[in-house]
């Protein structure tokens, strides 16, 4: 019990808004020597508040979530697409360069499964609620809802595997090049 890690600090909402990173960067004093603890974080510039994160600073959960709402997986505020699928080279808010991101087919295979599995839920729903709508009818509308669904759902998938990309330093995102 002696032995075990340091736990984060709890932040009121209106200063997690503000410096998202600023609860993870704020631990309790480590067990061991000060020169093995983590340099502070350092700011974009003099007269901003925000936080540049260190190499140990990516928490996959908050990167991924930022992902699915589209923003920026280092600040949060900026906006991840400048077009429907098409990644920002830069952060607009923070500058972060997301052009290393290579989701490929993983955004569309993960739709695909959320998509398919919504049609064909609805579809037996459908089957079982109301046997006097032809199939016809019953087909369309699910197939219309499926599509609908998929349209809405890539984005944030893509943005949630960009973010995963992001935070375990993959495909030129921080990590060391060449290796």
């Amino acid at each position: 019990m002696a032995d075990a890690p340091p736990r984060k600090q709890e932040v009121d909402e209106s200063a997690a808004t503000f410096a998202p990173r600023a609860a993870e960067l704020e631990t309790t004093t480590p067990s061991g020597p000060p020169e093995a603890s983590s340099p502070p974080p350092t700011t974009v510039s003099p007269g901003t508040s925000q936080v540049v994160d260190r190499p140990t600073d990516r928490n996959l959960a908050v990167a991924m979530g930022r992902g699915l709402l589209g923003r920026c997986p280092n600040c949060g505020r900026g906006a991840m697409f400048r077009a429907y699928l098409s990644v920002n080279s830069r952060c607009p808010v923070c500058g972060e360069d997301l052009s290393g991101e290579r989701a490929d087919d993983a955004p569309a295979f993960l739709t695909l499964l959320v998509a398919c599995l919504v049609g064909c839920a609805g579809v037996l729903l459908s089957d079982e609620s109301s046997a006097q709508t032809s199939i016809l009818a019953v087909a369309l509308f699910w197939l219309v809802v499926t599509a609908v669904a998929s349209l809405l759902v890539l984005p944030r998938i893509k943005g949630a595997v960009v973010g995963y990309q992001w935070a375990l330093r993959m495909h030129g995102f921080g990590g060391a090049r060449g290796r």
